[in-house]
Protein backbone atom coordinates (compact mmCIF):
# COMPACT_ATOMS: atom_id res chain seq x y z
CA UNK A 1 0.00 0.00 0.00
CA UNK A 2 2.82 2.28 0.62
CA UNK A 3 4.27 2.03 -2.73
CA UNK A 4 0.42 2.34 -4.44
CA UNK A 5 0.39 6.00 -2.11
CA UNK A 6 4.01 7.10 -3.22
CA UNK A 7 3.34 5.89 -6.71
CA UNK A 8 0.04 8.00 -6.86
CA UNK A 9 1.82 10.79 -4.84
CA UNK A 10 5.42 10.80 -6.48
CA UNK A 11 6.47 13.46 -3.88
CA UNK A 12 4.07 16.27 -4.91
CA UNK A 13 1.30 15.57 -2.05
CA UNK A 14 2.90 13.91 0.34
CA UNK A 15 3.74 17.06 2.34
CA UNK A 16 7.56 16.83 1.89
CA UNK A 17 9.86 20.01 2.47
CA UNK A 18 11.61 21.10 -0.87
CA UNK A 19 14.98 21.38 -1.09
CA UNK A 20 14.74 24.98 -3.80
CA UNK A 21 12.40 27.71 -4.73
CA UNK A 22 12.41 26.18 -8.09
CA UNK A 23 11.24 23.16 -6.76
CA UNK A 24 8.40 24.29 -5.22
CA UNK A 25 7.50 26.23 -7.65
CA UNK A 26 7.45 23.65 -10.20
CA UNK A 27 4.96 21.41 -7.65
CA UNK A 28 2.95 24.10 -7.29
CA UNK A 29 2.35 24.41 -11.00
CA UNK A 30 1.89 20.99 -11.09
CA UNK A 31 -0.67 20.79 -8.20
CA UNK A 32 -2.57 24.08 -9.09
CA UNK A 33 -2.67 21.96 -12.86
CA UNK A 34 -4.00 19.27 -11.18
CA UNK A 35 -6.57 21.58 -9.56
CA UNK A 36 -7.52 23.53 -12.95
CA UNK A 37 -8.43 20.16 -14.56
CA UNK A 38 -10.16 19.15 -11.44
CA UNK A 39 -12.42 22.52 -11.93
CA UNK A 40 -12.56 22.36 -15.34
CA UNK A 41 -14.08 18.70 -15.75
CA UNK A 42 -16.08 19.81 -12.76
CA UNK A 43 -17.46 23.04 -14.53
CA UNK A 44 -18.28 20.62 -17.56
CA UNK A 45 -20.39 18.05 -16.02
CA UNK A 46 -22.37 20.15 -14.12
CA UNK A 47 -22.82 22.64 -17.32
CA UNK A 48 -23.75 19.19 -19.16
CA UNK A 49 -26.13 17.86 -16.63
CA UNK A 50 -27.57 21.51 -15.68
CA UNK A 51 -27.63 22.07 -19.78
CA UNK A 52 -28.86 18.69 -21.43
CA UNK A 53 -25.40 17.86 -22.60
CA UNK A 54 -22.16 19.78 -24.46
CA UNK A 55 -22.64 23.11 -25.51
CA UNK A 56 -19.98 24.77 -27.75
CA UNK A 57 -17.90 25.90 -24.80
CA UNK A 58 -17.69 22.78 -23.00
CA UNK A 59 -17.13 20.63 -25.85
CA UNK A 60 -14.19 22.53 -26.31
CA UNK A 61 -12.84 23.14 -23.06
CA UNK A 62 -13.42 19.38 -22.54
CA UNK A 63 -11.78 18.37 -25.49
CA UNK A 64 -8.92 20.56 -24.64
CA UNK A 65 -8.50 18.98 -21.27
CA UNK A 66 -8.64 15.24 -23.35
CA UNK A 67 -6.23 16.20 -25.57
CA UNK A 68 -3.71 17.58 -22.97
CA UNK A 69 -4.29 14.74 -20.08
CA UNK A 70 -4.01 11.91 -23.33
CA UNK A 71 -0.79 13.38 -23.92
CA UNK A 72 0.87 13.32 -20.75
CA UNK A 73 -0.65 9.76 -20.21
CA UNK A 74 0.49 8.55 -23.87
CA UNK A 75 4.08 10.10 -23.12
CA UNK A 76 4.29 7.90 -20.04
CA UNK A 77 2.97 4.88 -21.57
CA UNK A 78 5.47 5.03 -24.20
CA UNK A 79 8.47 6.91 -22.71
CA UNK A 80 9.10 6.03 -19.09
CA UNK A 81 6.76 2.76 -18.60
CA UNK A 82 9.42 -0.81 -18.36
CA UNK A 83 7.42 -2.70 -21.23
CA UNK A 84 7.91 0.11 -23.73
CA UNK A 85 11.45 0.95 -23.24
CA UNK A 86 11.95 -1.99 -24.24
CA UNK A 87 11.80 -1.24 -27.69
CA UNK A 88 13.71 1.40 -29.80
CA UNK A 89 13.61 5.41 -29.45
CA UNK A 90 11.90 5.16 -32.92
CA UNK A 91 9.42 3.19 -32.08
CA UNK A 92 8.42 4.66 -28.75
CA UNK A 93 8.05 7.56 -30.54
CA UNK A 94 6.58 5.39 -33.89
CA UNK A 95 3.90 4.47 -30.95
CA UNK A 96 3.53 7.68 -29.36
CA UNK A 97 3.23 9.67 -32.38
CA UNK A 98 0.29 7.25 -33.58
CA UNK A 99 -1.69 6.72 -31.03
CA UNK A 100 -1.49 10.56 -29.85
CA UNK A 101 -2.68 11.40 -33.02
CA UNK A 102 -5.63 9.23 -32.97
CA UNK A 103 -6.42 11.07 -29.30
CA UNK A 104 -6.17 14.50 -30.99
CA UNK A 105 -8.34 13.03 -33.65
CA UNK A 106 -10.81 12.41 -31.38
CA UNK A 107 -10.87 15.29 -29.67
CA UNK A 108 -10.84 17.56 -32.46
CA UNK A 109 -14.17 15.85 -33.73
CA UNK A 110 -15.56 16.46 -29.99
CA UNK A 111 -14.26 19.94 -29.96
CA UNK A 112 -15.74 20.77 -33.45
CA UNK A 113 -11.61 22.30 -34.22
CA UNK A 114 -11.96 21.68 -37.56
CA UNK A 115 -14.72 22.48 -40.20
CA UNK A 116 -16.86 19.78 -41.25
CA UNK A 117 -16.66 18.39 -44.59
CA UNK A 118 -13.07 20.18 -45.17
CA UNK A 119 -11.22 17.56 -45.94
CA UNK A 120 -7.72 19.82 -46.50
CA UNK A 121 -8.61 21.33 -42.66
CA UNK A 122 -7.99 17.67 -41.84
CA UNK A 123 -4.86 17.42 -43.70
CA UNK A 124 -3.67 20.66 -42.88
CA UNK A 125 -3.83 19.27 -39.36
CA UNK A 126 -1.86 16.30 -39.44
CA UNK A 127 0.56 17.81 -41.66
CA UNK A 128 0.93 20.05 -38.60
CA UNK A 129 1.12 17.62 -36.33
CA UNK A 130 3.72 15.34 -38.49
CA UNK A 131 5.61 18.80 -38.13
CA UNK A 132 5.31 19.22 -34.55
CA UNK A 133 6.33 15.91 -34.01
CA UNK A 134 9.25 15.41 -35.67
CA UNK A 135 11.02 18.90 -34.69
CA UNK A 136 10.12 17.60 -31.15
CA UNK A 137 11.78 14.63 -31.67
CA UNK A 138 14.95 16.23 -33.51
CA UNK A 139 15.46 18.42 -30.26
CA UNK A 140 14.95 15.43 -28.10
CA UNK A 141 17.25 13.51 -30.07
CA UNK A 142 19.88 16.10 -29.63
CA UNK A 143 19.37 17.16 -26.44
CA UNK A 144 19.97 13.42 -25.05
CA UNK A 145 22.99 12.46 -27.53
CA UNK A 146 24.64 15.75 -25.94
CA UNK A 147 23.37 14.94 -22.21
CA UNK A 148 24.99 11.22 -23.30
CA UNK A 149 28.35 12.39 -24.66
CA UNK A 150 28.46 15.02 -21.41
CA UNK A 151 28.50 11.69 -19.38
CA UNK A 152 30.73 9.41 -21.50
CA UNK A 153 33.00 12.37 -20.91
CA UNK A 154 33.05 12.40 -17.57
CA UNK A 155 33.20 8.57 -17.12
CA UNK A 156 35.88 8.69 -19.21
CA UNK A 157 37.52 11.49 -17.03
CA UNK A 158 36.95 9.20 -14.21
CA UNK A 159 38.72 6.51 -15.46
CA UNK A 160 41.67 7.72 -16.99
CA UNK A 161 42.21 9.77 -13.01
CA UNK A 162 41.90 6.68 -11.37
CA UNK A 163 43.51 4.65 -13.69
Amino acid sequence: MDSLKRDLAYGVFDGDEHESAGRAVTMGLFVGSSWAVVAILAWVVSEAVASGGLDESTRGASSWVLACLAGGVLQQLWFNFRPTSRLGYGGRVAGFGITYFVALAGCAVLGQWLPAGKPLAWAGFAGLYLVILAVLTLAFTMAFRRRRAEYQDVLDRFHRDRG
